[in-house]
């Protein structure tokens, strides 16, 4: 057991992985999260969480663990809102991360949102069919891709492929633009909170993270007339200054090894 073993915990130590060299306890009960609590109801010393966030404090930093509905379901109308929407990162790239490789380019050059055959089909939304899966504060129209791995109420997808019109010189037709897509745009970074006069953040209480994985949506097949490309669509990008066509000709050339392979590069990239 590493959190015992004190060869590992010396070592540890001196790589800097951890401070301390003691072992590592796992606490049931955590002190710390007791004292901020304490603090939010006014029965220890010290300074105190503002008056808006005292409640908040006083429900989620519980010093034993306990379970709550997410903070986004306790706001959505979940029967309008049935599935969990969740995203997750492409092990070749994390958004500019290796996105230029044109060899990866080519495994992912677009994102699909997966969905439980079952779900999809009550829906009415074909395989690799065009669909808008939509939130309470937006919707996003993608393509649609049968998985069996997913189960039926929940959706997914890699939400680091998608790249506006014009970011690193991509053509105007590049897939990512035109069929990657990221549910960014489904995701409140607030939610309302009456009870704090306004609006609270869309994050976990205790650690600040955001709520990536707590959108509550619904599908519904996209119009046979439409466009077939994501949506929303934005204006195009200007090149960042510095940059240039040419240089990524330049660069090209020297990775493909000749000029035929360059220009074959610019015209699908």
């Amino acid at each position: 057991m590493r959190n015992w073993n004190r060869g590992y915990l010396e070592w540890a130590q001196r790589v800097r992985m951890r401070r301390f060299g003691e072992p590592i306890l796992i606490q049931l009960y955590s002190e710390v999260m007791q004292t901020f609590r304490l603090a939010a109801q006014g029965k220890r010393p010290g300074r105190r969480p503002p008056e808006h966030l005292r409640q908040r404090v006083e429900t989620y930093f519980d010093p034993l663990p306990f379970y709550y509905a997410p903070l986004e379901s306790q706001v959505s109308d979940l029967a309008r809102y049935p599935l969990n929407a969740v995203t997750q990162r492409p092990m070749a790239m994390y958004h500019s991360w290796d996105s230029q490789n044109a060899w990866l380019r080519q495994i992912h050059a677009h994102n699909y949102l997966f969905v439980n055959p079952r779900t999809a089909r009550a829906a009415d939304i074909a395989d690799d069919g065009w669909l808008w899966v939509e939130s309470q504060w937006g919707r996003v129209r993608c393509m649609a891709r049968y998985s069996e791995a997913v189960e039926p109420g929940t959706v997914w997808t890699w939400n680091a492929i998608g790249k506006a019109t014009g970011a690193w010189h991509l053509a105007p037709d590049a897939n990512e633009s035109r069929r990657g897509f990221i549910l960014n745009h489904l995701i409140s970074e607030e939610l309302p909170a009456p009870e704090a006069g306004g609006t609270m953040s869309n994050a976990d209480p205790v650690t600040g993270q955001a709520g990536w994985y707590d959108v509550r949506v619904r599908i519904y097949p996209a119009e046979p007339g439409e466009t077939k490309e994501v949506s929303p669509q934005f204006k195009a990008l200007s090149p960042a200054p510095g940059t240039s066509k040419l240089t990524r000709l330049w660069q090209a050339y020297f990775v493909g090894g000749d000029r035929r392979q360059a220009h074959t590069m610019k015209d699908t990239s």
